[in-house]
């Protein structure tokens, strides 16, 4: 419906999507960068995203002035732009060369969030909030194959096979503890 009646009107209700998804973004960057206290990111673009994060965080020194404006946010953000995107089960480490999610002939600027293949994309990292989600949806997968008698073959076969997907890419990427 967003598609075909409210993105086809005069009314800049995509617009206003955009800036507000723009916005939220930039919160959520201008969080990240600044918390030093915060564990690591993880997954296959993990130390990629830290990078990136650690040059935002060097262009966006606090000056004595916050920013309020969307306009100017979304300019600070063009400028030094990390081209991370902050997702419930990823956080996706843009880079359209290694991206799964990305049509041919779509435009190569930001990944298809609704495409991703979060377990075997190179583009992938994981936030502590990122990999609480993971669990949570690996806990959902075992409830659901609890009672796997009932399943369909087809459907304990699809369940069976993403649990064990799940389980070896939260194996693969568990930060490391500090003893």
């Amino acid at each position: 419906m967003f598609e075909g009646y409210a993105g086809t009107s005069d009314s800049g209700f995509r617009d206003e999507v955009e800036a507000e998804e723009a916005f939220a973004r930039g919160q959520f960057l201008a969080e990240l960068g600044a918390d030093d206290d915060r564990p690591s990111l993880t997954g296959p673009a993990g130390e990629e995203a830290e990078a990136r994060l650690a040059e935002l965080a060097r262009h966006t020194v606090f000056d004595g002035q916050v920013v309020t404006d969307e306009a100017r946010l979304r300019r600070i953000l063009a400028r030094h732009d990390t081209r991370l995107y902050p997702g419930t089960f990823i956080t996706c480490v843009y880079n359209p060369d290694r991206a799964l999610c990305r049509i041919s002939e779509g435009p190569a600027d930001q990944p298809v969030m609704a495409d991703c293949k979060p377990l075997v994309c190179r583009n992938t990292a994981l936030t502590p909030a990122n990999r609480q989600a993971l669990t949570g949806h690996f806990a959902r997968l075992d409830e659901a194959l609890a009672d796997s008698d009932r399943l369909a073959p087809y459907v304990r076969h699809r369940l069976e096979e993403q649990r064990r997907a799940t389980a070896a890419f939260l194996t693969r990427h568990t930060p490391e503890t500090a003893e």
